[in-house]
């Protein structure tokens, strides 16, 4: 991964097992890294850049701003990384592998949760979240 003091491991992905394991190759190249991110664009419109891994503030940039659809891709960028470097340390330290879909949908759960845990007004923006991330608009008690 990047570290030449950890080549004794083979420095095969661990994901695919048909290129050598970089950051560039585990996040934009990998074949199971590309399904996973086919799930989630069928799920949520997401688009995921073909750029270098030393480029990846282009998020920070496309997704700039406060708004709480800008934010919520911010927040899915960082759970689809951070779920498909779970995989990977899955199967190599517990030797556990899960379909590509399983990682997205778990990404895009944690997503959902995390907005379901924000008390949004009702606007516009609030009810376009909810459409756009398939969730049923939560029922406020007004009393």
């Amino acid at each position: 991964m990047d570290k030449p003091w950890l080549s004794h491991l083979g420095g095969v992905c661990e994901l695919c097992g048909r290129a050598v394991e970089t950051h560039e190759h585990l996040f934009f190249r990998c074949s199971y890294s590309r399904r996973c991110i086919r799930v989630l664009k069928s799920i949520v419109r997401f688009s995921w850049p073909n750029r270098a891994w030393g480029d990846i503030t282009w998020a920070s940039k496309r997704y700039m701003g406060r708004q709480t659809v800008q934010a919520a891709y911010r927040a899915l960028l960082a759970a689809i990384v951070y779920h498909i470097w779970q995989e990977r340390n899955q199967r190599v330290f517990r030797h556990i592998t899960r379909p590509s879909s399983t990682i997205a949908r778990n990404a895009i759960d944690a997503i959902r949760q995390k907005i379901l845990s924000i008390e949004l007004l009702d606007s516009v923006s609030s009810r376009g979240l909810y459409r756009l991330w398939r969730i049923p608009r939560p029922v406020r008690d007004t009393t």
